[in-house]
């Protein structure tokens, strides 16, 4: 996945979160390639972008918005 030369975003995330990502980033890597919670990320927001285009699961979307918002509170 080509890297691009902007800002990068600075996100508070807890610490339930981070550990997914590690987890995440583990089981996606091999011993041939590692795989970064930054890629993690990247791939994330490409699944999220791919079912927001296709019109499929808008209502999954948003009731996980809301979990997230009532996990901040």
């Amino acid at each position: 996945m080509p890297k691009k030369e902007k800002k990068r975003l600075q996100v508070v995330i807890s610490d339930d979160q981070d550990a997914l990502l590690t987890k995440l980033a583990y089981e996606l890597s091999s011993p041939e390639q590692l795989v970064s919670k930054s890629e993690v990320v990247r791939l994330a927001i490409e699944k999220l972008a791919d079912g927001m285009e296709e019109g499929q699961q808008k209502a999954e979307l948003k009731a996980l918005l809301k979990r997230l918002e009532e996990q901040e509170e």
